[in-house]
């Protein structure tokens, strides 16, 4: 269910990213402000939320569901904050690179630590 309070329109996906680590596997704490919010929008992957009505209008098959993790591209879309105090961004549906299974673990060549 979305609270956020954003509504994709159009060929748009609103998309809740999955929240960067903020220590290292050894319990090294990362700095927090600008540095934290430069590697969030770098962030790759996310939930989605909710899709716009036109997304996926010239394939056969949506390339993904409300519900499903996603891939998609490095600093696509807008960043947002939700009036749920969650950070959202919208993307174009063509910014959808792949989707995730529930058990694949990501893992961050800086941190070496799955996400």
């Amino acid at each position: 269910m979305n609270k956020s309070g954003i509504h994709p329109k159009g060929n748009r996906l609103l998309i809740r990213p999955l929240e960067v680590d903020t220590a290292t596997e050894s319990g090294i704490i990362i700095s927090t402000g600008k540095e934290t919010d430069r590697e969030q929008m770098a962030n790759t992957t996310g939930e989605v939320i909710e899709i716009g009505k036109e997304a996926f209008w010239d394939s056969e098959t949506p390339w993904c569901e409300v519900g499903d993790r996603v891939v998609f591209a490095k600093f696509a879309g807008l960043l947002y904050l939700g009036k749920d105090g969650q950070q959202y961004r919208l993307i174009n549906d063509d910014n959808i690179v792949a989707t995730l299974d529930s058990d694949v673990k990501l893992v961050d060549p800086y941190l070496k630590k799955g996400v």
